[in-house]
């Protein structure tokens, strides 16, 4: 639930219902209209097949510009380019960067890992302000860790923050966005007896299993001095799910690289991008939207449209082609937590539905921004949301209605070349798993020796049969949920996602595959 607009506010309850109207209507209405006009629905499908045959086609492209942008960009030294910047630009040594870390019953191994990569980062840790945001709820567990890692790292970095978010807060929903934007208002007070101005300040938001790629600050921060105007900007790094890929099961693993893939293409149409997981913002741009939302469990996406709204349509993602590393879903408890776990996260990021009703009813009352631009960013967002939950759906079974629930349709010389067409529609758009497959032997990180050649192989041959499968279960059918709980009020909760500690070096994601 989005608590942070009244749910009284007249028509509110309706928008909440819009998406999941969309979706199961979706469903709904071609079985009804086959019973009448299969022809019809066949047709249509028809259409929408090769509507998406063409989207694979254009997202595949941009998966292939989006994994160029990222060879080029790790091999640069972003550091020395921020040196290099003319002198009429901001000299990059004004700049701090502000790390909040959410953590939330993690093992210090998790945390250890991931502090490891930002102090082993190429950029100066004196300019790195490092913040622990605890909880309260974990206190020993919590505190206990914190003293391990201030000893460990804190005489690295300029400062070395620890802030312990008080449970149960009125009017707050538990989660990542309440933890740190509890922590950024500790942080704040330190800020200010430093002098040193907001604009001058970078705060990159991280879950407790990130590492941040080597050349990430330097990237953000030659980025950010090169905006025109970097207080109405957020900056976005790619997320790549690789710190276990090779530890989890072949299904989180395509579900994974598919998830890593996404952001990449993402990456490549920067009128499309949105916050995702790790993300940065200006200190000064924070304080104007209060920094996260305390009411929402999906902080990041959901802080897109509090930026975007609170600079009246002025403001603009700019994609960072480096990675952060993450975490797969993988469950100490075995395969079938795993799959649990994967699909309850899918849920939450899926709950994203919920900013919808939030967006119309902002963009209702708010006519300082461009009348064009508000209604195409919320078709977007609209559009997403249902194609998200009904595209896997409806072309790997919806699609195939016309020629079973009706028998006088079978008899129709549609409904013989109709099963043709559409499986050879189907078949054309799997070309564009092979870029994915190829692009993923090369960027992920090396895979342990054992059965090297077989277990590739064997990923290359049930790939086409796994995905459409995988994509029904960890995909539309979350979304479903999602959109059906907000239909009716059912609103969820945040909930930690469960990830094994890995012992992958981190070196050895650093660089992308040499092949």
């Amino acid at each position: 639930m989005n608590l942070e607009i009244d749910r009284q506010i007249k028509y509110y309850t309706l928008w909440e219902k819009l998406p999941g109207t969309l979706t199961w209507a979706a469903f709904i209405l071609p079985v009804i209209i086959c019973l009448f006009y299969p022809a019809v629905v066949a047709n249509i499908i028809i259409v929408y097949a090769l509507y998406w045959l063409v989207k694979s086609f254009r997202m595949s492209y941009a998966l292939i510009i989006g994994y160029r942008k990222y060879r080029n960009d790790v091999k640069l030294d972003w550091l020395k380019m921020c040196k290099d910047l003319p002198h009429n630009v901001s000299d990059w040594q004004n700049i701090y960067h502000v790390v909040v870390q959410a953590t939330y019953k993690e093992e210090v191994e998790t945390l250890d890992h991931s502090i490891s990569a930002i102090v082993n980062s190429n950029y100066p840790l004196d300019k790195i302000i490092y913040v622990l945001a605890c909880e309260e709820k974990d206190k020993e567990n919590a505190l206990k860790n914190a003293d391990y890692l201030y000893k460990k790292y804190a005489s690295k970095m300029n400062k070395f923050i620890i802030t312990l978010h008080p449970k149960d807060t009125l009017g707050e929903i538990p989660g990542k966005g309440s933890n740190i934007t509890y922590a950024m208002h500790q942080v704040l007070k330190e800020i200010n007896k430093t002098k040193i101005p907001y604009q001058n300040i970078i705060v990159t938001s991280l879950d407790a299993d990130n590492r941040v790629h080597h050349e990430y600050f330097g990237s953000l921060t030659y980025k950010y001095l090169t905006d025109s105007d970097p207080d109405r900007s957020a900056y976005q790094p790619l997320s790549m799910y690789f710190n276990n890929i090779w530890q989890v099961p072949i299904v989180i693993r395509s579900i994974s690289v598919g998830s890593s893939f996404w952001q990449m293409i993402e990456s490549t149409r920067p009128y499309r991008l949105r916050n995702f997981s790790a993300h940065a913002q200006s200190l000064s741009a924070l304080i104007k939207t209060d920094f996260w939302s305390t009411k929402s469990i999906v902080e990041d996406g959901h802080q897109y449209w509090r930026s975007y709204l609170a600079f009246d349509g002025d403001y603009k993602v700019v994609p960072i082609h480096l990675p952060v590393y993450q975490d797969a879903v993988l469950s100490p408890k075995g395969y079938f937590a795993t799959f649990r776990e994967q699909y309850i996260q899918k849920r939450r990021w899926s709950w994203g539905c919920s900013d919808i009703p939030y967006v119309i009813t902002k963009i209702l009352s708010n006519n300082r921004i461009n009348f064009v631009d508000r209604w195409l960013q919320f078709f977007r967002l609209l559009e997403g949301h249902f194609s998200w939950a009904t595209t896997s759906v409806i072309l790997g079974l919806v699609g195939w209605m016309p020629k079973y629930l009706n028998n006088d349709f079978s008899d129709s010389v549609i409904a013989y070349n109709f099963p043709v067409i559409y499986s050879r529609i189907l078949t054309i758009a799997m070309l564009g798993l092979a870029v994915t497959l190829v692009i993923s032997m090369l960027l992920l990180p090396p895979k342990p020796r054992k059965n090297l050649t077989w277990s590739i192989l064997v990923e290359w041959i049930i790939a086409p049969i796994m995905l459409p499968i995988s994509n029904i279960i960890f995909s539309s059918i979350p979304a479903i949920e999602s959109q059906t709980r907000l239909m009716f009020g059912k609103y969820l909760d945040f909930k930690v996602t469960e990830k094994a500690i890995t012992h992958i070096e981190n070196s050895k994601l650093q660089t992308p595959n040499p092949k």
